[in-house]
């Protein structure tokens, strides 16, 4: 009875989660941007569960990459928001640096679930040139749109689509004597910056078992990764990613226990922030899985990183804890089962 019970102990490893998000672009893609007129489409996304439904309280990330015309408030390239009840989340603050091509990389998780998407957009110095893109048939009748609302008195835009036909008309004004704006000349960018650094070690996870009697079994964990921190637009902020396995390599040897066969991922992803002298770095996740009886288990894993730049190389601290909570009942028996394991690693991450 207590080898299945047991079992649940790795639960996070066996439970495949379903991919429950994924994230819907609701302004922003396609826009064009005028300097002259200091317009930027604000990207707008809303994430959405399994069922369709928007999902509030979830971590989103914008990011612009390094070399592109554009940034967010303060001149950094990656924000992290947090979608409100209608599971919506707005990249404010922001702005464009010069013409050419932008891309921004959305990333959303929560509770162990991923989901990514891009929006693209272009930056042109003056309206006309917006115009001109159009009427050479190089914008859609969608932006056009945008660049409709966005131009007051510098060119008129006008649209007609419907009917599988497509009618798109495009004009200039200009008035006698009007200086001519100059478009402003973009600072040069900040290049993302990437550290990366191995790590690896063990962690001991005790589960127990309470019924009519306790049992207690011990299964120890072989851990090993590679941590990459890459800092968008300066040392202030950017996302940590970590790629690495978790392997079983011993286990309590009695009748009550059971080893797990394979490697499980160990893997996340998110925001870092703080500063050269105080990287911070925090992701959760959770699984529920039935037991092989009545009853579930819950697994949660919660893994930090603190760290500190110095002399170009950041170096601290990557912590990961496991609990297991869960509930039995065979032949009419009821058990509880409680398993805990914790560990860290020393981590150095160079350029």
């Amino acid at each position: 009875m207590v080898r299945c019970i047991l079992a649940a102990g790795f639960v996070a490893s066996l439970i495949q989660p379903q991919a429950a998000l994924r994230i819907v672009v609701l302004a922003g893609e396609g826009a064009v941007n005028i300097i002259q007129q200091k317009t930027a489409v604000t990207p707008l996304v809303e994430v959405r569960d399994r069922n369709n439904l928007p999902v509030a309280g979830v971590s989103v990330t914008f990011t612009i990459g390094g070399g592109q015309p554009a940034a967010f408030a303060g001149g950094v390239r990656t924000l992290t928001v947090t979608t409100n009840a209608a599971g919506q989340a707005a990249a404010a603050g922001f702005n464009v640096l010069g013409i050419g091509a932008v891309q921004i990389q959305v990333h959303a998780a929560s509770q162990g679930q991923i989901a990514t998407a891009a929006i693209s957009q272009t930056n042109v110095a003056t309206a006309a040139a917006a115009a001109g893109a159009a009427a050479g048939g190089g914008v859609s009748a969608t932006t056009i749109g945008i660049i409709g609302a966005a131009v007051a008195g510098g060119a008129v835009v006008a649209t007609k689509a419907g009917g599988g036909n497509e009618d798109t008309t495009a004009t200039t004004t200009s008035r006698t004597n009007e200086p001519t704006a100059t478009a402003p000349t973009a600072p040069a960018p900040i290049a993302d910056r990437v550290f990366t650094g191995s790590f690896s070690g063990q962690m001991i996870v005790t589960t127990t078992t309470t019924s009519d009697f306790t049992t207690t079994c011990t299964s120890t964990r072989a851990i090993t990764g590679t941590l990459r921190i890459t800092l968008r637009g300066g040392d202030a902020s950017g996302t940590l990613e970590i790629d690495g396995t978790e392997n079983e390599i011993s286990f309590t040897q009695s009748q009550f226990c059971q080893a797990i066969s394979g490697a499980a991922p160990f893997k996340s992803f998110g925001s870092v922030t703080g500063g050269p002298g105080a990287y911070t770095y925090t992701f959760e996740s959770s699984g529920t899985g039935p037991t092989p009886n009545v009853g579930s288990v819950t697994s949660t894993n919660t893994t930090t990183f603190t760290g500190a730049m110095s002399g170009g190389v950041i170096a601290g601290t990557l912590s990961h804890t496991h609990m297991t909570r869960g509930t039995n009942n065979v032949g009419g028996v009821s058990s509880t089962i409680a398993g805990n394991g914790a560990t860290s690693f020393p981590v150095t991450l160079r350029p």
